[in-house]
C-alpha cells in the first residue's frame, strides 16, 4: 500500500474514531428508568454496539481481514437486535426465553453426558436438575423465536440482510467464496482497500444509526447534533474515496 493511501485511511479511520467518542460522550447525561426492562436491555446492548464498534475499528486498522469482518457481522446483529427492543418491548422477553432454552440444554448435557463435571465444579446433580425444573417453570411455549431473517425485517432491516450481512457471513462461516480468495498456507493477505472502505462505512453507519435511535427513544436534544455527524462522515467518506481514486489515476 503506498504512503498517500496510507494517509487516506488513516483520516478515515481517525474519524470514524472520532464518532464512536463522541457517541460516548453523549451517552453519559441520558437518564432512564431503570426499572423499565426495555430501556435498560437496549442500553445494555447499545453499550456492546458501542464497543464491537471500537473493537471492529480497530481491526479494519490492522488490516485484520477475517476478523474485522467478523466483529462487524456481530455488531450488524447487535444493532438488529436493539432496534427490535426498541420497536417491540415484548422482544426482551423473546430473548430471555432463548437464553433460557440455551442455558437449560447445557444443563441436560452435563446431566446425561458429562455428570462427573458437575461434581468437579462444587455442584451436585440435584443442584442442576432444581435448575432444570425452575427452568421447564420459567419457559413460556406461547413465545415465539423469530429467526435471524425474520429479526432484520422485524427490525426494518431487511435489506442488511440480503447485502452487508450476507457478505460478512461468508468471512463468519468460512464460506468457499471468502476461502478461495485467501493464500495458500499461513501467508495472509492484509485487508485491501475495497475492505477498509466498505467495512469503515458500514461500521459508521451501524453505529450513527443505533445512536440517533436511542436518543430519539430516550426524548433527548442530542439526535439532530448527531443527524449532523451522520452528514459529516458521508462528506469525510466520499472525499477520502475520490482522493483514493486520484492517487490510482496518477499511477
Amino acid at each position: 500500500m503506498m504512503n498517500n493511501e496510507i494517509v487516506q485511511f488513516d483520516v478515515l479511520l481517525a474519524f470514524l474514531e472520532s464518532i464512536r467518542q463522541t457517541c460516548i460522550d453523549k451517552f453519559p447525561p441520558l437518564n432512564y428508568e431503570d426499572k423499565n426492562i426495555q430501556t435498560v436491555y437496549m442500553c445494555s446492548m447499545y453499550s456492546i454496539i458501542v464497543e464491537l464498534a471500537g473493537d471492529s475499528c480497530q481491526f479494519v486498522k490492522a488490516r485484520k481481514e477475517l476478523a474485522s469482518h467478523v466483529l462487524t457481522r456481530a455488531l450488524l446483529e447487535a444493532v438488529v437486535d436493539m432496534i427490535n427492543v426498541i420497536k417491540n418491548p415484548t422482544y426482551v422477553n423473546t430473548r430471555f426465553q432463548k437464553a433460557l432454552s440455551e442455558r437449560k440444554k447445557k444443563l441436560i448435557h452435563l446431566q446425561e453426558n458429562e455428570s462427573e463435571l458437575i461434581t468437579e465444579v462444587g455442584y451436585s446433580p440435584e443442584y442442576v436438575e432444581s435448575h432444570i425444573e425452575r427452568m421447564n417453570k420459567l419457559q413460556d411455549p406461547e413465545i415465539d423465536q423469530p429467526n435471524i431473517k425474520e429479526r432484520f425485517i422485524n427490525a426494518g432491516m431487511q435489506d442488511y440482510y440480503g447485502s452487508a450481512y450476507s457478505h460478512l457471513c461468508d468471512y463468519s462461516h468460512h464460506d468457499a467464496s471468502a476461502i478461495i480468495n485467501r493464500n495458500i498456507g499461513l501467508n495472509v493477505i492484509p485487508l485491501d482497500y475495497k475492505g477498509i472502505f466498505m467495512l469503515s462505512d458500514l461500521i459508521a453507519e451501524l453505529l450513527l444509526y443505533a445512536t440517533v435511535a436511542v436518543h430519539e427513544f430516550l426524548g433527548t436534544d442530542q439526535k439532530e447534533e448527531l443527524k449532523d455527524l451522520k452528514l459529516k462522515w458521508k462528506n469525510v467518506y466520499r472525499q477520502q474515496v475520490a482522493a483514493h481514486g486520484r492517487s490510482n489515476e496518477r499511477r
